[in-house]
C-alpha cells in the first residue's frame, strides 16, 4: 500500500488495519451472565479474567458475573447458569 502525503491515505490505511484484525475479540466487560452457586458453604472467588471478587453463599446463591469469569465458574460442578 502506498501512502500519500498530508493524510491522503488515512482512510485506506484505517480500512486495511481494521480488515487485518478479523479475529480480534470484542470487549466483554459489558456482557454478564447470571450464575447460581449450588453449594451452601460461603465462598469468595476471584474472577480469572477480571480479577473481580464474587461472594456466594446459601442466601446470595446467584448473581451476575462478567462473561469471561462466568465461563470459568460454569466449568466447575459448583456453578450453573441461572434462568
Amino acid at each position: 500500500m502506498s501512502m500519500g502525503c498530508c493524510g491522503q491515505g488515512r482512510a485506506t490505511l484505517r480500512q486495511a488495519t481494521a480488515a487485518s484484525r478479523p479475529g480480534e475479540v470484542p470487549d466483554r466487560t459489558m456482557a454478564r451472565v447470571l450464575v447460581r452457586y449450588r453449594a451452601q458453604t460461603p465462598v469468595t472467588i476471584r474472577g480469572v479474567n477480571t480479577g473481580r471478587m464474587y461472594r456466594f453463599d446459601g442466601e446470595n446463591a446467584q448473581q451476575h458475573v462478567e462473561a469471561g469469569d462466568a465461563q470459568a465458574l460454569l466449568g466447575s460442578r459448583f456453578f450453573v447458569k441461572a434462568d
